[in-house]
């Protein structure tokens, strides 16, 4: 599974995974699901070697969970007002369902990656769904509070990513799609705001046009936009900007700086089955492909008020040198402290 690689557009060479071993740091390590035969197993990549983990669970029961652990999470997904319950009784009972997820997909690995602090998590089919930062880690604390953590589409792609560091971003592009979501062009202007060389294109600037001219010289580019995913056809999944629909095809047409793009719409981060079992074709790849080193992308809808404050978290933690994966952790902790409900702080990957 590691050298098969059906996501070759990085380079022309051969991926090797002592290339990928060199480019991981003592405290890092990649963990690669795979089902066989109904069986989900992993491989576990450091600088010492390659372990495979065999019989972490039976593929059925895994996503049987996953449902249940998506279906709890997601009833907040049009606001935790029209909800009758309690939140704390919410946020119970979501963890419950996490608790479930957590002993069939990573509790077995647990004592391999106890001295890790870096993860980089290839998942398989509909794991790739899964809010690993949600998951327990004992009994107080999720992995977002223990781990840097980080979602490739495969191993090839992690190497590429090792490779190729995105600076702390200096040229900022922020595309603000507003007729639809007027809290968007707020959203955009507040981000370009916080960059001395930020531009906020909001209204009927933010066109396929204007990200197409702008987004080559930029270091991070944010789109706070509509957007719709297409579990029928991953290809046509797109962005909803002010003039067109922005296609996964169109994206992976763009020419794009090694930095950071931060999709601010909703399920941005799924993904469907591509060429090959393990190939997953969603906005997300895209992005990569078109050149950008790093994406961030949410997995559900979150709140218009919620993702300005942990947008305002995570860029301010950009600004001030950290990687977009360490300021992803920031935003998440600082988020979990005020909204305790992973709806509202584990969205994004």
């Amino acid at each position: 599974r590691l050298t098969a690689a059906p996501l070759a557009r990085t380079d022309d060479d051969a991926f090797e995974p002592a290339a990928l071993q060199a480019a991981l740091g003592p405290g890092d390590a990649l963990v690669e699901y795979g089902v066989l035969d109904d069986e989900l197993f992993a491989c576990i990549v450091t600088t010492e070697g390659v372990q495979v983990q065999r019989q972490l669970a039976a593929w059925p029961e895994v996503e049987e969970a996953l449902r249940a652990a998506r279906f709890q999470i997601e009833t907040l997904r049009h606001g935790s007002a029209p909800v009758q319950q309690p939140l704390s009784a919410l946020t119970a009972r979501a963890q419950r369902r996490l608790d479930r997820l957590h002993a069939l997909v990573w509790q077995p690995l647990a004592a391999h990656l106890a001295r890790r602090r870096r993860l980089l998590i290839v998942p398989c089919r509909s794991l790739a769904a899964l809010p690993f930062a949600a998951l327990p880690h004992g009994p107080q604390l999720v992995l977002a509070q223990r781990f840097v953590l980080a979602v490739v589409p495969s191993a090839r792609l992690a190497l590429h990513g090792l490779q190729h560091q995105p600076a702390p971003p200096k040229t900022v592009l922020a595309l603000g799609e507003s007729s639809r979501l007027p809290h968007a062009a707020r959203e955009a202007i507040a981000v370009a705001s916080m960059f001395e060389a930020g531009t906020a294109l909001v209204g009927d600037q933010a066109s396929v046009a204007a990200l197409q001219q702008h987004a080559p010289q930029a270091d991070a580019i944010h789109l706070a936009c509509h957007a719709q995913f297409r579990s029928d056809n991953p290809m046509f999944s797109a962005l909803h900007l002010h003039d067109a629909a922005l296609s996964v095809e169109a994206v992976e047409a763009l020419t794009l700086r090694a930095g950071t793009v931060v999709l601010s719409a909703c399920d941005t981060a799924l993904s469907g089955a591509g060429g090959g079992d393990d190939e997953r074709v969603g906005l997300v790849r895209a992005f990569l492909l078109a050149g950008a080193a790093r994406v961030l992308a949410a997995l559900w809808p979150v709140e218009d008020e919620i993702t300005a404050t942990f947008m305002a978290d995570f860029y301010a933690a950009l600004r001030a040198g950290h990687s977009p994966a360490q300021a992803l952790q920031q935003a998440q902790v600082r988020r979990m402290a005020t909204h305790p409900h992973p709806f509202f702080w584990a969205a994004f990957a």
